[in-house]
């Protein structure tokens, strides 16, 4: 629950509509027992046909009835401690203080009932009938505006809870475009997702029942605890014995549903998982007739988020019959106690001091109506629990997977990014994934600017690995990487990055227009700057074909594009960029050839002045470099022109022939 503190305390930014929500919550509570005291004049009027002034006139009438009669009971008990021994002095003593706390309440209820007999005479009804009419007028009208500050209540909450989820949604999105690039991989899609559309409805959940359930149910609650502990605070204690077996029983059903609740996100990760993987790669699963496969494990993962949906169902379920058998027991106590006190008109049971003069059964009514008052809020309480858990889990999964402190940091402070005008140089990199598994082994590379060159080997020799370093979306083991001389993890990955554009074999579009994608590669571009990339990439030999031309949408990941034609888009994004290190991987592999050799003659102006290297297994990308690395196994084996490639490297021209 510490996590979801955090988003308490980041929900007070808007502290006056939190304020405002807990002023209409005071005024529920006031309400929900103001509206139940009207049983009072209910069974004062229907059941013994009484108004208000008749009533205040008979109970100072008994009062002072009971008042003489306490006092010639304290002077008769005066008279005999004149005659009684020791023992039985201190028992008539005793006796006469509990007569003398009876007379002062007596008193009391005399100087109170005085006060209030003129006020009553004067605005109180004097017919039984109109005295029914104001008391269902008064019920109506405290339920009325009970029912529109309810509905304000209720607007405030939701205006909180959404506000901070906002909030919270842009605060771990961003955070989870910060996150490790090997962090973001073993995630995968799927639970971020989750995380960022699932886990955001609980949290908002969780904070609409706190600052909304969980603070009117207990005033509600509070107040009508209140109005019976006026009446008699030792026979509501009498009914209170049951809460800690009631706290015990709902904190280990809380317990039970915070692990549902882990599993059941867990259970959801996995359904999105399998619609991602089916809906991106529909072809694939349509080409192999797998669609029964899919179908079998969507029923799969569809099932056990069912289970857990069904164990959670039943942990919230049994919150009410707990509560509700807790209620009765409470109140079975308080009838037992009470009915005893009222029928043989004691102020004592079993020797506890329960009342200061005896109950009347229209007051054991008020307060067994205000017992039911106070039920009724208790049991949605127990409720309220469940979603304060289910809010506090998804608020821990969230924090657990986004507030873990990155690997890849700026320096404190960090080093300034030179304008790359020198080199490049890799000294002694040693990487891994994975512990004792390496795939970069001590490699020594300096690549003087303005140079570009091809990176070259078999598939998991480490190629990409070298890329991704560069680019900071991992940090070398060992050794460094110098940009003009300074190690770049000194440096902000931010900054870096501006100067660096990549395009991969699988080319990423976005959901937009083929305008939209271009312009991503930089802040603000002009017309000019834009189309100008587009020509470099031959982009402008297949827009005419598309109906409306660079506005024309590319669908989900360039799906309405052949792959050709999304590269080219890339490249024309990377161009835009204009960036001083220029990365393709594969950046043509999709191209025809006249294509690709068109792109070629473009892109060998653009990469003069910039450092450029090419990762291939196409001999044809060779006509843009000016040296060739080899790579074998995390090792460079050659390093040199490409005819020194060709004549010296037993496996260079292998390597070209089997992707060819």
């Amino acid at each position: 629950m510490k996590s979801f503190l955090k988003a308490i305390l980041l929900s007070l930014r808007y502290k006056w509509t939190i304020a405002a929500a807990i002023v209409c919550s005071m005024l529920i509570a006031s309400l929900w027992a103001a509206s139940i005291t009207t049983v009072f004049p209910v069974v004062k009027i229907v059941l013994e046909g009484e108004t208000a002034q008749s009533w205040i006139a008979t109970e100072i009438e008994q009062a002072e009835t009971s008042r003489n009669a306490v006092v010639g009971e304290i002077e008769q008990m005066k008279m005999e401690l004149t005659s009684a021994s020791v023992e039985e002095s201190r028992t008539l003593n005793r006796k006469i203080d509990l007569r003398m706390d009876r007379l002062n309440a007596e008193n009391s209820a005399i100087e109170r009932f005085e006060y209030l007999q003129p006020i009553v005479a004067k605005y109180a009804p004097d017919s039984p009938f109109m005295t029914l009419v104001w008391a269902m007028v008064w019920l109506l009208a405290t339920s009325i505006l009970k029912g529109i500050v309810l509905v304000l209540s209720a607007i405030l909450v939701a205006r909180v809870a959404n506000r901070t989820v906002m909030d919270l949604r842009r605060i771990y999105y961003r955070k989870a475009l910060e996150l490790d690039q090997r962090r973001i991989e073993k995630l995968g899609t799927s639970n971020m997702m989750v995380h960022l559309s699932s886990n955001m409805i609980m949290v908002s959940g969780g904070l609409q029942v706190f600052y909304g359930k969980s603070i009117r149910e207990p005033l509600k609650m509070v107040t009508c605890l209140v109005g019976a502990a006026l009446i008699s605070f030792p026979l509501l204690l009498i009914s209170l014995v049951v809460v800690p077996a009631g706290a015990f029983l709902i904190h280990s059903v809380a317990h039970r549903m915070k692990h549902a609740t882990k599993k059941e996100i867990a259970g959801m990760a996995e359904v999105y998982q399998t619609l991602i993987e089916t809906f991106s790669s529909l072809k694939t699963v349509r080409i192999f007739n797998r669609e029964s496969t899919e179908r079998r494990r969507f029923k799969k993962n569809a099932a056990v988020l069912y289970r857990m949906a069904i164990r959670i169902s039943l942990f919230d379920s049994l919150l009410r019959p707990i509560t509700e058998v807790l209620g009765i027991i409470s109140i079975a106590l308080s009838v037992l106690a009470g009915s005893y006190i009222v029928l043989n008109q004691q102020t004592d049971l079993f020797g506890f001091h329960i009342c200061d003069r005896p109950l009347k059964p229209s007051m054991l009514v008020l307060f067994y109506t205000m017992l039911a008052g106070a039920s009724d809020p208790a049991r949605k309480m127990s409720e309220i629990v469940n979603v304060l858990v289910r809010g506090g889990t998804a608020c821990d999964n969230l924090t657990r997977t986004y507030d873990a402190k990155p690997n890849v940091v700026a320096a404190t402070p960090p080093v300034p990014v030179p304008l790359h005008s020198q080199s490049i140089e890799f000294q002694n990199v040693v990487f891994h994934y994975e512990p004792k598994q390496p795939v970069l082994k001590r490699i020594q590379l300096t690549i003087p600017f303005g140079q570009s060159v091809a990176i070259v080997g078999g598939n998991g020799c480490g190629k990409s690995t070298m890329m991704n370093l560069l680019a900071r979306f991992y940090d070398p083991k060992r050794g460094a990487i110098l940009l003009d001389g300074k190690n770049i993890r000194d440096m902000n990955p931010r900054k870096l990055r501006r100067q660096i554009a990549w395009v991969t074999q699988q080319s990423v579009l976005f959901k937009g227009s083929v305008w939209e994608n271009i312009s991503y590669g930089a802040r603000n571009p002009t017309k000019q700057q834009i189309l100008e990339a587009a020509k470099v990439a031959r982009v402008d030999q297949f827009i005419e074909q598309l109906n409306n031309g660079y506005h024309s949408e590319v669908g989900d990941n360039g799906t309405l594009l052949s792959a050709g034609q999304r590269q080219r888009v890339a490249l024309a994004r990377a161009v835009l960029a204009d960036p001083k290190i220029l990365i393709l991987d594969e950046a043509t592999s999709q191209m025809d050839g006249n294509t690709e050799s068109l792109i070629h003659e473009s892109l060998a102006n653009f990469i003069q002045s910039r450092t450029t290297f090419v990762v291939t297994h196409r001999q044809s990308s060779l006509n843009l470099v000016d040296r060739v690395v080899v790579m074998d196994s995390g090792r460079i084996v050659h390093d040199g022109s490409v005819k020194e490639a060709r004549e010296t490297s037993e496996d260079f021209n292998f390597l070209f022939a089997k992707s060819a």
